[in-house]
């Protein structure tokens, strides 16, 4: 069971509310940031009625969408575990998104977040992503830890098991964790 709001690294976890509708469609409806997403309508009557939809399959503990936070609760960016599958003990992680101009320390910290939330908390042990082929910084970021499982016209679809995101979890924090002189 995951407890919110939780703190790691710096950055503050809560499961995504209704109220947070505008700044996910500023998000999701940024041209630069979502180049590489499915498209969005602008509508936020539409993002409400996801987000309550969404709010289902969080009772049901199949997905978890998550807005992170500074020390000031200033919103930085969403990440989401979905497809969660108690019987096969695997997910899926996406939906990431951060604002323009935060350090990209940041999202790596995220990502490392969301990772030991689902394999070390909810005891899960495969992860699925999937990357738009032309989003070649993600694809190669992703390529150092998880395995190609097969590709389609647009997109690469990638798996990593829990041995595997120990070895990144233990480089992702050699990254994060600030050098001592």
């Amino acid at each position: 069971m995951i407890e919110v709001p939780f703190t790691q690294y710096g950055l503050k976890f809560r499961f995504v509310e209704e109220t947070d509708a505008e700044f996910i469609l500023s998000l999701r409806t940024d041209p630069k940031l979502s180049r590489y997403l499915s498209d969005t309508d602008a509508d936020i009557d539409k993002q409400i009625k996801w987000i309550k939809a969404y709010k289902a399959r969080e009772a049901n503990n199949t997905e978890y969408y998550f807005m992170y936070t500074d020390g000031n609760d200033q919103p930085l960016g969403l990440c989401r575990l979905y497809n969660v599958d108690p019987v096969t003990k695997s997910y899926t992680s996406g939906s990431w998104l951060a604002k323009s101009g935060i350090d990209v320390l940041i999202s790596i910290k995220a990502d490392l977040v969301l990772m030991q939330l689902a394999f070390e908390t909810l005891d899960l042990k495969i992860c699925n992503i999937d990357v738009r082929k032309d989003n070649k910084k993600m694809l190669r970021y992703h390529k150092q830890f998880f395995n190609i499982t097969h590709e389609d016209d647009g997109n690469v679809y990638l798996k990593m098991d829990y041995n595997d995101f120990k070895k990144k979890e233990l480089y992702l924090k050699s990254i994060i964790t600030p050098k001592s002189n």
